[in-house]
């Protein structure tokens, strides 16, 4: 009697076993079939990633911009944003649908889940570098813009100094209003040398503001207020508020770039590059593991 409890306790056991290797061996069938359809998603994500050319966008990120490469720069952050993020969206959906039921498919899925996350911070970086790279090309031709102003300006002004000059009736607004722009330029030089400093951009954006857009704007309340009725030194004073205007947008501008320059600088664009590889590989551990499970059945 003892023996035959013992042998009923050794197929029971025996059963218990086979009906879970039946159960997790049913899982992964069901795991791989439900699979089919994210592989496919994935598949469309990363083909959509390889016609981004990532692997000449050292050529792109050079220092030399061209118009060339600035179309072709300005096509990559749109394709990110109109192709690859919609793919990558389905693809989540997909993958997000997939419902293992056992423990150990559950837990070589959690492997896919990981590289998944993966997947989307690199597509976020790379999205993020993009429109961050543009801006930085967008903010330096506005800077170059307003130094163009800035030159202009002030050969008008030279040119309404000479005039002045030579004009006797003139020298003595022409002495007036000289000083007066002298004396603003001495400051504005003294001022200005902040931004030369090892100070934080953060803090470099806040002297801008606070200081050196309201100095701009007081030394053109200055000069409006200065009576004068020589047309060569009213010339001379239109031209020299216009300069301030432009370097009050220049200023503005330079603490656009400021901010973008040291964005990019957190975002290193060569390991963001190196994942462009790494993610059609990033899966082998997973594939694996799976092969692992399907073994053990």
């Amino acid at each position: 009697m003892k023996n035959i409890n013992i042998f009923m306790l050794i197929l029971l056991v025996s059963t218990i076993i086979a009906g879970c290797g039946n159960k997790v061996k049913s899982d992964i069938n069901d795991y791989k079939a439900q699979m089919k359809d994210v592989q496919s998603e994935e598949q469309k994500l990363v083909s959509e990633i390889d016609r981004l050319g990532l692997d000449k966008a050292d050529q792109l990120l050079g220092a030399e911009v061209t118009e060339e490469k600035k179309q072709q720069l300005k096509q990559i952050e749109m394709d990110i944003q109109e192709k690859i993020k919609p793919q990558l969206n389905k693809y989540e959906k997909k993958v997000k649908a997939v419902d293992p039921k056992t423990k150990e498919v559950k837990d070589v899925h959690e492997i896919y889940l990981r590289n998944l996350v993966k997947k989307q911070q690199f597509i976020s970086e790379l999205e993020r570098y993009m429109k961050l790279f543009n801006q930085s090309i967008h903010s330096n031709e506005k800077i170059l813009q307003y130094t163009k102003v800035f030159e202009k300006n002030k050969s008008l002004n030279e040119n309404y100094v000479l005039k002045a000059e030579q004009n006797p009736k003139d020298s003595s607004e022409l002495e007036t209003l000289s000083k007066l722009i002298n004396a603003n330029s001495d400051v504005l030089k003294d001022k200005v040398a902040y931004l030369t400093t090892s100070a934080k951009v953060t803090e470099k954006q806040k002297y801008i503001d606070e200081t050196l857009i309201p100095l701009l704007k007081s030394n053109v309340d200055k000069l409006n207020q200065t009576k004068l009725t020589s047309k060569n030194v009213i010339g001379m004073r239109k031209a020299t508020i216009e300069t301030y205007y432009s370097l009050i947008n220049y200023y503005k501008e330079r603490k656009v770039a400021m901010k973008t320059e040291g964005d990019l600088q957190a975002l290193p664009i060569q390991d963001i590059l190196e994942n462009t590889k790494y993610i059609k590989t990033m899966d082998e551990k997973y594939y694996e593991a799976l092969k692992a499970l399907e073994a053990k059945q």
